[in-house]
């Protein structure tokens, strides 16, 4: 039961303090937390003990390491492995991160996500399990230090940057897009349907809208499927979406193709012409410049990390206890090597 169940019934004042102090303990609780207690010097520092009891009893570092090894701890040995690759690599070449290098990247991603550090804390990372402190070694850091080994296999050339400038200064087009499963086609085929219905454009746009509210995605079901402009040279693998949007005429809708992400037909909303002001030189230059090297960099860091890891040849020891479906297969093959194979009940 945990002090809050306990509270819940009424007994913390039955306890008394010396009972909550006790709890307290049993919970990993502090005794800061608690209340103040002198306690004897412990003996001279040795950094193979994490604690002492009855004064001079270690509690070793070894035996903290296997307690949370059998928790659960095996599944960082993967992350640890990893990181020390990373940091092998970065000292073999001289390379180091500042800590205000950290902040900085960090400043830069809660940035670009639009949000505050406390709201990145409060809602972004416990979707990963992280406390920032886990963040910022275990993804930063790791980060930058790729980033730095990595930046020479980065070119940035000038097809790059007319092709960022059209995306954001040239044609665009405004569309709204309707995504369904794989596995939904019949239910795909059917909604297009209901969605391309009307005999006026009017009609015509108020079913595409009806239709678009009802997909799985929620951001895309808030909008009505309005999705930003796009340019015409998106930078994705799969192009499909952009070229079949660019042969649209406005109020056009599309038939249904795949995609990754599933069964798709886009809708043509707008087309927004070029800015005539803009022009690719000076700080818009260097800033398009920045935007797509950094994309580049984030493209190649996890091959970059891919050869690394390979070139180290991981070997991981450690295995945690074996999960429900482990067991059973391993029942399976010890009836099937003792010719044990049990005799289907009638």
């Amino acid at each position: 039961m945990s002090l809050a169940g306990i509270a819940g019934r009424g007994w913390v004042r039955a306890l008394g303090v010396a009972g909550a102090a006790a709890a307290g303990y049993v919970f990993g609780v502090t005794a800061d937390r608690v209340t103040a207690q002198p306690a004897a010097a412990p003996p001279a520092a040795d950094k193979r003990v994490v604690a002492y009891i009855y004064g001079t009893t270690p509690v070793t570092r070894e035996e903290l390491g296997d307690f949370l090894i059998a928790r659960g701890g095996h599944e960082k040995l993967d992350l640890v492995v990893n990181k020390k690759i990373i940091d092998l690599e970065a000292a073999r070449r001289g390379l180091t991160v500042t800590a205000l290098e950290v902040q900085a990247a960090l400043a830069e991603d809660v940035r670009g996500m639009g949000i505050e550090l406390k709201d990145f804390e409060r809602h972004i990372l416990p979707r990963y399990g992280k406390t920032l402190f886990e963040w910022t070694e275990d993804v930063v850091r790791p980060r930058i230090l790729l980033g730095k080994m990595c930046k020479d296999r980065v070119k940035v050339t000038e097809d790059d940057l007319q092709k960022a400038f059209a995306n954001r200064h040239g044609e665009r087009r405004q569309a709204k897009i309707i995504c369904w499963s794989s596995q939904d086609l019949k239910v795909a085929q059917k909604q297009w349907a209901e969605a391309r219905a009307g005999e006026t454009q009017a009609e015509r746009d108020a079913n595409f809208d009806r239709v678009a509210r009802m997909q799985a995605d929620p951001n895309l079901a808030a909008s009505a499927g309005l999705v930003a402009p796009l340019g015409q040279f998106p930078d994705v693998e799969d192009d499909r979406c952009t070229k079949v949007l660019f042969s649209l005429k406005v109020g056009e809708m599309s038939e249904l193709f795949e995609t990754p992400a599933g069964v798709m037909c886009v809708k043509l909303v707008a087309v927004i012409p070029p800015d005539p002001k803009a022009k690719l030189e000076g700080a818009l230059r260097d800033g398009l410049k920045k935007e797509v090297e950094d994309k580049k960099l984030s493209a190649e860091i996890p091959k970059f990390f891919t050869d690394l890891k390979k070139a180290a040849q991981p070997i991981l020891l450690l295995k945690g206890a074996p999960t429900a479906a482990e067991n059973r297969e391993g029942v399976r093959q010890i009836i099937e090597t003792g010719g044990l194979n049990p005799t289907p009940k009638p």
